[in-house]
């Protein structure tokens, strides 16, 4: 924040700051990564896959009649651990506009889970 590195809550990170995550953070918003160094994170809350995903800062072309990914290459997000190596990214989409918090709003159902009385 103002062109100096701290650490701030998880509840303070907004759409376009700079995020500096290495081995064993939390991804603590959907961002999309400007600099990558051989860096893995665990999508299994998304995806259920077990394997730690490679991520990259490039911007892959999709080939025609390639289905879109669901967790694209320069993107980590919210909640997903990180296992490897470092990155710098910006927050896109934080709260329940984030991937996980989108899956919570769909299991809570549109109502946010209250129910019709």
């Amino acid at each position: 924040r103002d062109g100096k590195e701290v650490k701030v809550d998880v509840p303070c990170v907004v759409r376009g700051d700079l995020v500096v995550l290495g081995t064993g953070d939390v991804v603590p918003a959907d961002m999309r990564l400007f600099e990558a160094d051989d860096i893995k994170v665990s999508e299994m809350a998304l995806t259920g896959e077990p394997d730690d995903v490679q991520k990259t800062f490039k911007i892959k072309q999709k080939k025609e009649g390639e289905p879109e990914k669901l967790t694209p290459e320069n993107c980590v997000f919210s909640g997903c651990s990180v296992t490897n190596g470092k990155g710098k990214g910006f927050v896109t989409d934080i709260g329940m506009q984030t991937r996980i918090g989108r899956i919570a709003q769909l299991i809570a159902g549109e109502d946010g889970g209250k129910g019709k009385t």
